[in-house]
């Protein structure tokens, strides 16, 4: 039977509707509705756009009341008749999207009723769960009638996400509300945005806007029920904002002094709740408010207080666990705070306890496949956390080849994976292109030149894709400078030193641009110094050594107070500057600033020992070594390693570079007098493809490899 002209309950005119919206959920989902129902009826739309003319009329000052079947139909006779009638007497539809939700004929059903009724342009999508790129129906999650425009025809709908990952609870409200009411999403978030504006001129300001909201929030509600319920959830929304939406912005236009500000305000708050008003996602913010202070003091180069923060944001999330220890997203949380107490430990040089955190990210990992298997989402952890113990392999003093191949192949195969299962997914593609940068790291270490510039270009062309479809974003220009950078150098490693030039200058510039935006990154600022040294080596290894050593010049005290500033406790930051000063030792030698080059070795060898005897096991410092031992035979006849501290570092030669011959064991092989040895190194790299013009020049200095190049 068709549906009448007008059936019962369809109201005469727009504004005699009975309902503003009718949920459609599965009832697996009936948590969100609730949620979804409560945010709806509590919104208050901004007074001077109340009366204003929407797409579908009038502006009301709320939007209320809407229609939620397990709460308006417990006394119900004939359920299926009186879900018509509801929906007929409702001006809108908001689905709950989530595989279970795809599953059901109740809410499919729902779907097409409400666009038989002739309103399929008012049909709205909530992301609650599942994969809305994924045909798999396990991970799907917009049921089959969604999938059909206002007229019948095929579409793919427009949704909020209430995830934490994507829009957030907040944010996806404003997009339901605005939707509702047939108004630009703009008008709703002006006020915000003009707040925004205020934060990111005048930071103060923009905290203090912050405190005043949660002071507000403490006085709200008009009965003592009432009052804690609104209480906590208007927090938990504001903090769901403060460590989402707004921290998803200013890391875009990288303000990363305001977002520390905002977050210290927020752990304040959290700490005044009443335990009893404290629920697992109160909690849970409070989790990801110190993550998020931890990321900050990160990148403000504060090492120390940054483990402070990861760990207690761990501490509160392993509390979660126990509570919950089947929940698949305490675990995810759980293990991210793993991985950033590990990441801590692997900038401070501290491996074995980087180690541990990490392979317990490892399992985390793991776990979630297992409580909820083959997710694109759970997968491509393993592959984040398979490319961490990659990583860790790669940057001991004695780089353990065979086990970081095993682990950067496994997060490859995984990103491949995840990418057929979520093809259209960009963040998934970026992080495919991240592995693949580890993955020429390890190539490196394997004696795999080709290969290794083979996986950088790849990894160029995908950050630039990126970049490309997001200009404005911070963290793509970062990711495709990163990426420039790594091409430069494995370049330089092949001989192609032009090149190499253009790549580390571009990526020099966009560090540049980027840390004159964000004055208290100190990270990006000693990044973009490290690319401007980079390419004074290689003017020096081009017959341009003045500008060269001018460039060393001009950066050298901003080097320095920047690794000042964080108090040495960035170790691949502190053995940056070690290679630094060797370099620019190096090349002062060669132009005959004897005096110069004198003051820059013992400084660097001034420093290399206050890091050999902390017991820092980064392999940078063993390249460093050996530099080091190298420059000073060079200059002054003596062998560093007959003198101490450094004699126990007589056999660390042998075990440099990974597997296969380098450099620095020709230049070894050379100082011990081992002239059959360094000739037999250097025709193993020059077959592997290593062209690099420094070790050029010394393998023709020592007569090792005349007329090669």
């Amino acid at each position: 039977m068709g549906i009448p002209s007008r059936p019962f309950g369809y109201p005469s005119a727009v504004g005699s509707f009975r309902y503003k919206a009718f949920i459609s959920y599965s009832h697996q989902d009936r948590t969100w509705a609730a949620w979804l129902q409560r945010a709806l009826e509590t919104y208050r739309v901004p007074k001077h756009l109340v009366g204003g003319e929407g797409t579908f009329g009038p502006i009301p000052a709320r939007i209320a009341p809407v229609f939620r079947d397990r709460e308006d139909l417990s006394s119900a006779a004939d359920l299926s008749a009186t879900v018509k009638e509801a929906l007929a007497a409702a001006e809108s539809l908001v689905v709950v999207c989530s595989p279970d939700a795809a599953q059901s004929a109740w809410v499919d059903s729902e779907i097409r009723y409400f666009r038989e009724l002739g309103r399929g342009d008012r049909i709205h999508a909530l992301i609650v769960d599942g994969d809305p790129q994924s045909s798999d129906p396990a991970f799907r999650c917009f049921p089959p009638g969604l999938l059909l425009g206002p007229d019948g025809s095929p579409r793919e709908p427009l949704a909020a996400d209430a995830r934490k990952w994507a829009d957030g609870k907040l944010f996806a409200r404003l997009k339901l509300v605005a939707g509702i009411l047939g108004m630009p999403l703009d008008s709703l978030r002006r006020r915000d945005m003009q707040r925004r504006q205020r934060v990111w001129m005048v930071s103060m300001g923009a905290v203090t806007a912050v405190a005043l909201a949660m002071a507000v929030l403490a006085v709200l509600a008009v009965t003592a029920r009432n009052a804690a319920e609104n209480r906590r959830e208007h927090a938990e929304e504001l903090v769901g904002y403060m460590v989402g939406d707004l921290k998803t912005k200013l890391d875009e236009v990288g303000r990363l002094d305001i977002l520390e500000g905002v977050g210290g305000r927020v752990g304040e708050y959290l700490q005044t709740l009443d335990p009893d008003e404290v629920t697992d996602e109160s909690l849970i913010q409070q989790a990801k408010v110190w993550r998020q202070l931890g990321e900050v003091s990160m990148d403000q180069g504060d090492l120390p207080r940054a483990l402070e923060a990861f760990g207690t944001s761990r501490d509160i999330l392993g509390e979660l666990h126990r509570r919950n220890p089947e929940s698949a997203q305490f675990v995810y949380e759980l293990g991210n705070a793993e991985f950033w107490v590990g990441y801590v430990h692997l900038e401070r040089g501290e491996f074995d306890l980087a180690e541990s955190a990490l392979n317990d990210y490892l399992a985390w990992a793991y776990r979630l496949n297992e409580l909820e298997p083959g997710r694109p989402e759970w997968l491509i952890e393993q592959a984040y956390a398979h490319s961490n113990l990659a990583a860790l392999a790669n940057r001991r003093r004695n780089a353990d080849v065979d086990v970081a191949l095993l682990h950067i192949k496994a997060a490859v195969a995984l990103n491949r994976r995840v990418i057929e299962l979520a093809p259209d997914n960009p963040a998934y593609l970026g992080e495919y292109g991240e592995t693949l940068a580890w993955l020429a790291d390890t190539q490196l270490l394997a004696c795999d030149l080709g290969g290794a510039l083979l996986s950088r270009q790849e990894n160029v062309a995908i950050a630039r894709q990126l970049m490309d479809g997001d200009v404005a974003n911070v963290n793509f220009r970062s990711r495709y400078a990163f990426a420039l950078t790594g091409v430069g150098r494995v370049s330089r490693m092949v001989g192609l030193v032009e090149p190499a030039i253009e790549s580390l200058t571009a990526a020099r510039d966009i560090l540049g641009q980027l840390s004159v935006m964000d004055p208290s990154n100190l990270d990006m600022r000693f990044d973009y110094l490290l690319r401007e040294a980079y390419i004074a080596e290689l003017l020096a290894e081009s017959e341009r050594m003045d500008e060269a050593l001018q460039r060393m010049e001009a950066i050298a005290a901003t080097l320095a107070q920047t690794l000042a500033s964080e108090n040495h406790s960035n170790i691949r930051h502190y053995a940056d500057w070690i290679d630094y000063l060797l370099a620019w030792s190096d090349m002062s030698w060669r132009a005959g600033d004897r005096a110069g080059a004198t003051a820059r070795l013992d400084e660097a060898l001034e420093h290399l020992q206050a890091l050999t005897q902390s017991g820092a096991g980064h392999g940078a410092l063993t390249d460093n070594l050996l530099k080091a031992r190298f420059l000073a035979w060079q200059q002054r006849g003596t062998d560093l390693f007959a003198t101490p501290p450094f004699t126990e570092f007589g056999a660390v030669q042998e075990s440099a570079d990974g597997s296969c011959a380098s450099a620095s064991q020709v230049r070894q092989a050379i100082l011990s007098g081992d002239t059959e040895r360094a000739r037999e190194l250097t025709a193993s790299l020059l077959g592997g493809g290593y062209y690099e013009p420094g070790f050029i020049r010394t393998c023709r200095q020592y007569e090792l490899c005349q007329g090669s190049g």
